[in-house]
């Protein structure tokens, strides 16, 4: 079967894509899941500074929907104000903060130079957030990240852009996925396996550090130390136990405390895989929206350039 009889058709965006089903049962999923698991955790390896400011699970998910919003900002349409309000709203699909809590992190974005705050052009009451180029150069290695598993499964061509860390589409990419806010949150809270870790500060890291180390091991069974994994992501061994404890209290984990070991249960790498397939499901449709719309724009601007004399 080709490639375009694969593919799921959008009927919003006019587009095929890869459906997370198909992405899921591919022979080479499990190395799409080593390379998503790799690259993001590469993305928390150098700056500790950054690290300690995005480990708090509300701050990973505010610092994407901020961009998204700026990416998808309207002057005439006050709902795609990249506001606190707006921003609010947004996060209330997600439930992992409250809205005081959203000024307090949204605040340190702004005073650690990821965010600015600028007052509204439209209107001098209004303060809009924009993400600064400290910021963006982030978000490109972050979708870098995630658009590498899709191009280990599909090959790259239809991912040069997003891997480039191509500006125009990271802005465009962005723009789209305003309108994917309650898809990606319906992808956490119908997974509750993952959503028990999303929520917590350092969660998912802690669950992709002992993914990577089970799939390295080719055992489900891994060598458990809280002191490492709380070093690791700048939380306390503390905060370890306790998210293991309950992780296990689910049915996710078995722990071993005499031998210092963790065995990772089934129910745990099928909620892990569907959130992965789920990912990069997401991340190939709104790659084909962006793809469409740049093609499109290039096609608009050709014929007044062609006229155009240059030296």
């Amino acid at each position: 079967m080709g490639q375009h009889q694969c593919k799921a058709y959008d009927p919003h965006f006019g587009v095929e894509y890869w459906a997370a089903s198909t992405i899921l049962n591919h022979p080479g999923f499990a190395n799409a899941r080593a390379e998503y698991v790799d690259k993001t955790l590469a993305l928390y390896g150098d700056d500790a500074f950054l690290n300690k400011l995005l480990m708090e699970a509300a701050r990973i998910v505010i610092f994407a929907v901020a961009i998204c919003l700026a990416a998808g900002y309207r002057e005439d349409d006050r709902s795609s104000w990249p506001t606190i309000g707006n921003l609010k709203k947004a996060l209330a699909l997600f439930g992992v903060s409250s809205p005081r809590r959203i000024e307090s992190i949204v605040g340190r974005l702004v005073q650690t130079g990821y965010l600015e705050s600028r007052v509204s052009p439209a209107d001098a009451r209004a303060r809009l957030l924009y993400p600064t180029a400290r910021m963006l150069a982030y978000d490109r290695a972050w979708l870098v990240a995630h658009y590498s598993p899709p191009a280990a499964l599909f090959g790259k061509d239809d991912y040069t852009l997003p891997l480039g860390g191509d500006p125009d589409f990271q802005r465009v990419q962005r723009r789209i996925a305003t309108g994917f806010f309650e898809q990606s949150a319906m992808v956490l809270l119908r997974n509750p396996g993952i959503m028990l870790f999303v929520s917590r500060d350092a969660g998912i890291l802690v669950l992709m550090r002992l993914m990577q180390d089970a799939m390295k091991r080719g055992s489900p069974t891994v060598a458990l130390s809280l002191s490492d994994l709380g070093r690791s992501f700048l939380v306390s061994r503390t905060h370890v136990r306790q998210l293991l404890a309950d992780a296990e209290a689910q049915g996710l984990i078995d722990i071993d405390q005499r031998r210092r070991q963790v065995t990772l249960k089934p129910a745990i790498f099928e909620s892990f895989d569907r959130f992965v397939a789920d990912g990069m499901s997401n991340h190939d449709l709104t790659a084909a929206a962006a793809r469409q719309q740049l093609a499109a724009a290039s096609i608009v601007r050709e014929p007044a350039d062609a006229g155009v004399t240059r030296p």
